[in-house]
C-alpha cells in the first residue's frame, strides 16, 4: 500500500512539474543598436534586466563574448556613478570590437 501511494505521489510530481512550453528566448540587439544601448546606460546609470538580456545576446551574437560577460556585471552595481562609468568603458570596447569584427 505504502509503495502504491509513494508511486502515486511521485507520477503526480512528475506530471506536474513539467512545463509542456519552452520560454522564449529573445533575439538580442542587432549590432548597429548595440552601442546605442549601452551609451543610453551610461547616460542614465539605469538599466531594465530585459535591456540587459537583450544587450548580452546581441553581444553574443556579434562574438564579442568578453563584452557580454562583462555586461553581466552591471546588477552587482549599486552605485549610479559606478554605472556609467562601467557602461562608458564598455560602450568603447564594444566600438573597437565591432570595428575590428566589420574589418575582417
Amino acid at each position: 500500500m505504502l509503495i502504491r501511494l509513494f508511486m502515486f505521489v511521485m507520477l503526480a510530481l512528475v506530471l506536474g512539474c513539467t512545463s509542456s512550453q519552452t520560454p522564449a528566448v529573445p533575439d538580442g540587439l542587432s549590432s548597429d543598436q548595440l552601442v546605442a544601448a549601452i551609451d543610453e546606460i551610461a547616460e542614465t546609470g539605469r538599466f531594465e534586466e530585459e535591456t540587459l538580456v537583450e544587450l548580452t545576446i546581441g553581444l553574443e551574437n556579434a562574438g564579442l563574448m568578453g563584452e557580454a560577460a562583462s555586461a553581466q556585471q552591471l546588477p552587482t552595481m549599486t552605485d549610479e556613478r559606478q554605472i556609467k562609468q562601467f557602461a562608458k568603458r564598455l560602450s568603447a570596447t564594444v566600438k573597437k570590437g565591432l570595428a575590428s569584427n566589420g574589418a575582417k
